[in-house]
């Protein structure tokens, strides 16, 4: 065999060779294991938590995992609290607290981080993680629980800040923060802990600045109307959030918000014109509720005595009332007894209106349009009972008030009207899902009231009943839930 063969043969053999420990050895990849859903467990603390006679100025926390922190200058609520917020840093397994203010003597201070602290990996949370010590022999231990509803619509808010003042000053809301603070979770409730007995004022406050002071007008407030005096556990210390409104309203002059002519080297200035639109689904006007018109300008004078509305069977004109719909000075409504499935047409002619600027409609414009059929509605049959711990909440000192029922889509109030006798019924209802809420009137005006607190008479916001399961009303057909406050 030649030198060229056997390296030939050679090659071979070391190819197979290779080809079967490659075979042999065949690198398989580790079946994934469960995904980490443990938060970072605390291994250690110093100085140790539930200490007495505390005076460090620094707090390390030791960890069994590599830790950061999300969000933790907001998510960390500190009671009593404190003139400078604390320097909260991570690094590896270990998180340090750093405390720039000087403790009060015998105080427990509470230093709630939330859920601010997280592995790295897959970022599990600790939930309502607190550290907890005593400047003082002893630690302070009563606690104060309750709920926030935000009061228009009877439903909860998180995050809401919920403060102790020791200051019983009714104006103190506006002018220090609070002493001891708490904030509220998902379902509106809130809880202090390790409070020092005493005699407290109770706020809850909405902001966006998070001063923690009540003195911008678009906060919502929430105040206890008696003083909290604390010498042991209180619990259902419920509170009402509204916006208080100004009882003197100032009305100002519709702003002209006419666009200035387009200009163009080739083209002549256009002229801006006075057109109106409505409010027509797919053709079709809405039994029980009026013609929604809307101008593009905001108008000074209209004339409704040119307006022509006629049944287009007949051919008849009919009377209708037209009135303002808003500040703008922009929508009006056409307010008719529609017959339902009846065409009908509607003439405006030129000029009938004029804008703040003297521009008026220049053509006339015929609008043809269809009432709804009442097989396209639903109806709407309530029975309402009172529980005893609904009537816990009702004012005992006034037994005048009325009950107002309300469906509502979304944000908007679609249908209300006063319950009679424990009942209310409403026929023409759109088809949809509506939530609903019942009012405690106090005041029987057939609205929701808000409160006041800066104002004389000072006083709570009405009282809503929000329901959790929406009914669905559908063409054609009566729905009877039985509602229980």
């Amino acid at each position: 065999m030649n030198q060229n063969m056997r390296g030939w043969i050679g090659s071979l053999i070391v190819l197979a060779l290779c080809s079967f420990f490659t075979q042999c050895a065949n690198i398989v990849p580790p079946g994934g294991g469960s995904r980490d859903t443990l938060p970072p467990r605390l291994v250690n603390v110093s100085p140790l938590d539930s200490t007495l006679n505390f005076n460090s100025n620094k707090v390390v926390f030791h960890f069994n995992e590599f830790v950061e922190l999300d969000n933790v200058i907001e998510k960390l609520i500190v009671s009593p609290t404190m003139k400078r917020t604390p320097v909260i840093t991570a690094k590896l397994r270990v998180v340090t607290l750093e405390i720039k203010d000087s403790l009060q003597p015998n105080t427990t201070y509470t230093f709630n981080f939330g859920d601010a602290i997280k592995d790295v990996n897959e970022r599990n949370p600790i939930e309502d993680f607190q550290y907890v010590v005593s400047t003082g022999s002893y630690m302070d231990s009563l606690q104060l629980t309750g709920k926030v509803l935000i009061a228009e619509t009877g439903k909860p808010d998180s995050n809401v800040a919920v403060m102790l003042y020791g200051n019983l000053e009714d104006s103190v809301v506006s002018k220090e923060k609070p002493l001891y603070l708490s904030k509220t979770k998902g379902d509106g409730s809130y809880r202090f802990r390790n409070l020092k007995p005493g005699t407290y004022r109770l706020f809850a406050l909405k902001e966006e600045d998070r001063d923690y002071q009540y003195t911008q007008p678009e906060e919502l407030i929430a105040f206890s109307d008696s003083l909290v005096r604390l010498s042991e556990n209180m619990s259902d210390m419920n509170l009402a959030l509204f916006n208080e409104i100004d009882t003197v309203k100032l009305e100002e002059e519709p702003e002209v918000t006419q666009a200035p002519p387009e200009k163009d080297k080739d083209k002549k200035p256009r002229k801006p014109r006075l057109q109106v639109g409505f409010d027509l689904n797919g053709g079709q006007q809405e039994l029980g509720d009026s013609l929604t018109m809307t101008f593009n300008f905001p108008i000074r004078s209209l004339d409704s005595a040119q307006i022509g509305l006629y049944e287009d069977t007949t051919r008849k004109k009919v009377a209708f009332t037209l009135h303002q719909a808003d500040t703008t000075a922009k929508a009006y409504k056409l307010v008719y007894s529609w017959k339902p499935g009846k065409p009908y047409e509607l003439i405006l002619p030129a000029g009938f209106a004029t804008d703040t600027s003297g521009l008026q409609t220049a053509k006339t414009d015929t609008v043809t349009f269809e009432a709804k059929d009442l097989d396209d509605y639903g109806t709407v049959k309530i029975a309402l009972t009172v529980s005893d711990s609904a009537r816990n909440v009702l004012p005992a000192e006034d037994t005048s008030y009325q009950f107002v029922i309300q469906l509502v889509s979304g944000t908007e109030i679609k249908y209300s009207g006063v319950i009679s006798n424990g009942k209310w019924e409403k026929g023409l209802i759109q088809p949809g899902e509506y939530q609903i809420r019942v009012i405690v009137d106090r005041n029987k005006n057939g609205a929701w009231d808000t409160g006041v607190y800066y104002g004389v008479p000072r006083k709570q916001p009405e009282t809503v009943f929000s329901f959790k399961d929406p009914i669905n009303i559908k063409k054609n057909w009566t729905v009877s839930p039985s509602v229980k406050l």
